[in-house]
This record gives C-alpha cells, structure tokens and sequence, in this order.
C-alpha cells in the first residue's frame, strides 16, 4: 500500500501499530493510519524535514530541519501546526534526532556541522553535551537502553558515547 506525498519522504517511523509518520521535503510531517491507509493529520513546518523521533515514553516527535533547528510536536494537536519547543545550537543542517529509550526528556541530534549533541528538553537554552569527535558531517544517531550512544558519518566513522545520567535527571 503506497502512501503518497508530495516530495521526497526523507523519514519514516512507527508511532505506535496502528500509526505511522512521514516526514518530507515538502515541510510536512504527515500521520498515517497504518490499516487503511489514510492520512490522519498534518504538522506543517517552514522548512525541508530530514529526520524524526519518536518518543513513546512522552509521545511526541521530534524533527531535524535544514534550518539547523530541532522540533519537538505534539502528533495529537488537531491544528497541525503546534511547536512545542525548539532546541537551537547546531551550525548545519540537522540530519539526525534520536530520543533516549529510557529518559523521556532526553534526545540526541547529528548535524552536517559534524556535532553529536545531547538535550535535555527541560533545559533548552543550550544542549548538555557537545560531542564533536566526527572529522566530517554527521548523518545517524541511536542509542540504547544502557545509555550508549551511536553515531555514524561522512567521515566513514561509527563513534560510541557512554552516557550515565544521574539519579535526579528521572525526578527534577
């Protein structure tokens, strides 16, 4: 069953099994029904989209634009155009967001800046942690329940980031 956009689909995830969600160069994130379908809404953005994340520890999404910002959305605003937070640091095109899958206010982000950054969405005046070992621009991000981070690039790299968050990130 093809679903049909307008541009390029730069990112696709699952929200959840009976929901997915696109993302386009045509400043759309779209939420599908995955049984029928049919398009459930739409969150429109300014600029072209390149990646998402979905959290379902918060449920939302977060987004990487080629404006250089992250987006964080509520999927269930019926108005579609409901930014909940934008983080900003990043020089380049943001290629890359990954939630943490086991702290619902963490998120990782790859840029074409060649930066890893990791936000905490309670404090987004500036990331917490700058990690700038790739030598070229950054395209993948992930992580794992333990806290380690991934990151791959143009550089041809993969680098690791242990993460240990303590006690009262859960509760502050």
């Amino acid at each position: 069953m093809p679903l049909v956009g307008k541009e390029a689909v730069s990112a696709v995830l699952w929200s959840d099994a009976e929901e997915l969600c696109s993302a386009s160069w045509d400043h759309s994130i779209c939420l599908w029904d995955a049984e029928t379908g049919q398009q459930k809404s739409t969150l429109m953005g300014t600029k072209v989209f390149n990646c998402l994340s979905y959290s379902p520890l918060c449920r939302r999404l977060a987004s990487g634009s080629s404006d250089r910002h992250i987006r964080l959305w509520d999927p269930r605003t019926k108005d579609g155009s409901l930014v909940l937070l934008s983080l900003t640091s990043h020089t380049g095109w943001v290629t890359a967001v990954k939630w943490a899958p086991s702290h619902e206010h963490q998120l990782m982000s790859g840029s074409l800046d060649n930066v890893v950054k990791l936000w905490d969405t309670r404090s987004c005046k500036a990331p917490l942690y700058d990690l700038a070992a790739h030598e070229d621009k950054v395209f993948c991000v992930d992580w794992n329940e333990s806290g380690l981070m991934l990151s791959g690039g143009a550089d041809n790299k993969l680098y690791t980031y242990k993460y240990s968050p303590c006690k009262m990130d859960d509760g502050a």
